[in-house]
């Protein structure tokens, strides 16, 4: 299609051929008939104009960071593989994007069409440019020719499907999108340079007709339209040099407008997701070892982030990756919320001063923004190119603790983990009280239940706790706890920022655990299963971690305990640390599936929405406009159900406190998996 030659510049063909519907000639590309040398070295100038400045400015995006040539070399030499896997699944195959069905087959469109073109024109290049003029035989001939033509409309008719998509998208405006001026003027060049090339072509058929052009379908029907208005040899020549001339001029104002403009996420995110080395979501970096530095003395070590220049290289490249599509602010519950954070402004803020730099609470996000999240990891879950916004704020959270800058309730929080090792500030021996319902763990033990704060401080998750220890001794599980040489794992401690507390909980766990030599561990809470399963091993601990949703399905379907469906209709509530953090989804459903009828939320499983108690927001409260646990208990209501399923001790004071303020308590109840199971149990 005529499209080829914006997208590179290409041999001259005989000018003198006229009009024919029925001239009989080898299969091969026509390409450039009727351009003359003049107006080929135009092109050869803007080729070597337009490609060197997209190279510059592509490179010094990077080593005005200091990362060189070199650097990039040797990063892909030892990195090759994973990078071209990720490449090929996250950026070519678009494996986030096509989550969201509508935008997924948008981007697949424009991406493809635009890299089929690509590729099209870098045959024509080879097969014109430097085939023909050194062994005179290009590539494009046979049915390798016809094949190409086809592929190439394919591509074309993709961009265009795209581009009229992403059009309907915005101007509906079905999706609440940051959609700005400059995303009319990309898609209407875009648009405007694929209709150039396919007239081109349907054109450039017409003046040169032959049988085997019906395999360029898109550009044959076309065709027609120009013998319709009758369009002479002469004047048709002349339309299609003017044509042309203007299809390569849009072509590099395009090229030179990639980048200024969000076109080029296409080459900055295309590094990103190679570069990314994909972690487990749950464990967060570890900016030192306080075991070591208690050892060494050695305390010399920078723990948070104050100035954007602080970043490391590849939170950088993070950031310059961002296409600001705005879909982890539409999934944040802190937005839905109405506090004044935004995964998409704490990216793009970065991005705008990432050679600048500036302290973060002044040009990035405020300090009541880096207090809201929730860590519950949804803006991850959402990114197309595989950024972590959250990241960014517990980097903030890490150097306002350093500061000393944060509420009394989160100094309270911090206290009390240092004085009682529980954030309730309760006296340990308070965890012997569910010694009356559950054995000491000893040596013929062969699960630890871990009880956790919550289940042991909390009067209303103690009750599920006691539900928990009940169902175990029904089903003749050997299992002990702990009791008050339990501790606070200090999951919230670090989503908090404060390293240090964190690990001298971890040290004083680690010393119990493995001195009891515990080997299987059981708890209901999903931020200590996660605490325990990513990020103790690091420290020590080498255990089995089962969160009580999989222990108890496996008692249910192996018959230790017998459930009878009550028919009931109940919801489901996916808490972020069991589902979206570790991929659990389907032990809690078939509880809730085996003893009732389960009723999905719109938002479920990876897309479920957060309650709004993680990353240490249960102990201290921010400033918003409405409450997550309110829109999340909503939600439920909208299912028509009247029991909301829930597998967390931080969920369920969250939501029943939710369904008090919204005066629904006789419309739903909050109920714990476990309390499901037991509320159907079949003696």
């Amino acid at each position: 299609m005529g499209t080829h030659a914006a997208w590179g510049s290409l041999a001259k063909i005989n000018t003198e051929i006229p009009i024919t519907s029925s001239m009989a000639g080898p299969i091969t590309s026509s390409t450039l008939v009727y351009i003359s040398n003049t107006e080929l070295i135009v092109d050869y100038v803007l080729s070597f104009t337009i490609v060197p400045f997209v190279l510059y400015w592509w490179y010094r995006s990077y080593s005005k960071m200091g990362i060189t040539f070199q650097k990039m070399l040797d990063y892909g030499i030892h990195n090759g593989p994973r990078m071209a896997k990720q490449i090929l699944t996250y950026g070519f195959f678009h494996r986030k994007n096509l989550k969201n069905r509508y935008a997924g087959i948008m981007h697949f469109l424009i991406s493809w069409g635009i890299l089929i073109l690509f590729i099209a024109t870098a045959l024509i290049f080879l097969s014109h440019d430097i085939l023909k003029p050194t062994i005179h035989q290009g590539i494009l001939v046979g049915d390798f020719y016809l094949n190409f033509e086809v592929w190439a409309n394919l591509g074309g008719l993709m961009l265009i499907v795209g581009i009229i998509m992403a059009f309907a998208r915005r101007l509906h405006k079905k999706v609440r999108l940051d959609t700005k001026n400059e995303d009319y003027v990309i898609l209407s060049g875009l648009l405007i340079m694929a209709l150039e090339g396919f007239f081109l072509g349907g054109l450039k058929i017409y003046l040169f007709r032959q049988p085997f052009d019906v395999y360029r379908f898109l550009e044959w029907p076309i065709s027609y339209i120009f013998q319709g208005f009758s369009v002479g040899f002469t004047s048709g020549v002349e339309l299609y040099r003017i044509m042309w001339m203007i299809h390569v001029v849009t072509g590099f104002l395009l090229a030179a407008y990639l980048p200024f403009s969000k076109l080029s996420h296409m080459a900055l995110a295309m590094v990103m997701i190679g570069e990314k080395k994909i972690k487990k979501r749950g464990e967060l970096p570890t900016p030192f070892i306080l075991a070591d530095a208690l050892a060494t003395g050695n305390f010399d070590f920078k723990v948070g982030v104050k100035d954007i220049s602080e970043l490391s290289s590849l939170q950088k490249i993070d950031a310059l990756a961002c296409t600001d599509c705005g879909r982890c602010e539409r999934a944040c519950p802190a937005v839905m919320a109405g506090t004044d954070l935004s995964p998409r402004a704490v990216v793009q803020n970065i991005k705008k001063n990432v050679y600048n730099g500036g302290e973060m609470t002044q040009l990035v996000l405020s300090e009541n923004a880096a207090w809201s999240c929730t860590t519950c990891q949804a803006c991850v879950e959402e990114c197309p190119v595989l950024i972590e916004p959250f990241s960014f704020i517990m980097d903030v959270r890490k150097n306002l603790v350093m500061e000393n800058r944060f509420s009394k309730q989160a100094g309270s929080y911090f206290n009390n983990l240092t004085n009682t090792q529980n954030p309730f500030g309760n006296s340990p021996s308070d965890r012997d009280a569910l010694l009356d319902v559950a054995p000491k763990y000893c040596e013929e033990s062969e699960y630890l239940y871990w009880v956790g704060c919550m289940g042991a401080f909390d009067p209303r998750d103690n009750k599920t706790a006691r539900t928990i220890l009940g169902l175990l001794n029904k089903a003749g599980v050997k299992y002990g706890i702990l009791g008050s040489e339990e501790k606070c794992v200090g999951e919230t401690a670090r989503r908090m920022g404060e390293e240090g507390r964190f690990q001298e909980l971890v040290m004083q766990n680690v010393e119990t655990l493995n001195g009891h030599g515990v080997k299987k561990i059981i708890t209901a809470c999903p931020h200590c299963y996660n605490t325990f399963k990513n990020e103790y091993p690091r420290f020590g601990l080498k255990a089995e971690v089962m969160h009580h949703s999989e222990f108890l399905a496996d008692l249910v379907k192996d018959g230790k305990l017998k459930v009878r469906n009550s028919q009931e209709t109940v919801t489901l509530h996916d808490p972020c640390y069991l589902g979206r953090v570790n991929g659990k989804y389907d032990d809690t459903r078939l509880i809730v599936a085996s003893s009732s009828n389960l009723k999905e939320m719109e938002r479920s499983r990876e897309n479920s929405f957060c309650c709004g108690a993680g990353g240490g927001n249960y102990w201290y409260k921010v400033e918003s406009q409405d409450s997550i646990s309110q829109i999340r208990m909503k939600q439920a209501l909208e299912t028509g159900a009247r029991k909301l399923a829930v597998a967390c001790p931080f969920c369920m004071p969250m939501m029943e406190d939710a369904s008090r303020t919204l005066n629904v308590q006789d419309q739903i109840a909050v109920k714990d998996i476990a309390e499901i199971i037991s509320e159907n149990l079949v003696e």
